[in-house]
């Protein structure tokens, strides 16, 4: 089965990013080898394992579709969150010139929280607007608190350099409409 794994990762990289497919063609070879040891063929135990490639791929293809919809609920639910906490309006705004720059930042902000990759923006949403511990967040995430702190400063300083992007793309266009 270990010419198989090239193809396998190969086409799992196709659906998912890299570490996410050696992670499931790592979980589908265990759940392959645990169907095999409850059930040997003593006489040819590879030809058991030949026997079970189709169910190995079928079986890959199977986590890593369910790692995409996972993915894209966990996406919905932070979105959701993130727009939840926008929308909610705390602050009362001294007036409308304030409210608008107020809502301006707000989407930035949540356009900014977008552009992080799943599992900075899922600590940083549960670090920033629900207020979780980082002990919360790496137990909910199986993730150690080193990571947390990691993840939590990859999201603020990508977070910057998007506004800062945003702010200096806004600049040069104003700039160049002034002429």
């Amino acid at each position: 089965m270990s010419h198989t794994k090239p193809q396998l990762l190969n086409m799992l990289s196709n659906m998912v990013n890299v570490a996410e497919a050696e992670e499931i063609a790592q979980e589908a070879y265990l759940k392959i080898y645990l169907l095999v040891s409850k059930n040997p063929n003593k006489e040819n135990p590879l030809q058991q394992l030949l026997a079970l490639q189709p169910m190995l791929i079928a079986m890959s293809k199977n986590m890593a579709i369910s790692n995409i919809r996972h993915q894209k609920v966990v996406s919905s639910h932070i979105q959701n969150s993130v727009l939840m906490w926008v929308e909610s309006d705390e602050a009362q705004p001294l007036n409308s010139e304030s409210s608008l720059i107020d809502q301006n930042d707000k989407q930035i902000l949540l356009q900014a929280i977008n552009q992080l990759p799943p599992i900075c923006r899922q600590v940083f949403v549960q670090r920033k607007l629900h207020g979780k511990s980082h002990a919360e967040i790496a137990k909910m995430l199986g993730i150690t608190n080193k990571t947390v702190e990691n993840h939590l400063t990859k999201g603020l300083l990508l977070c910057r350099k998007y506004v800062a992007e945003l702010n200096s793309d806004t600049h040069s266009q104003f700039r160049v409409n002034e002429r």
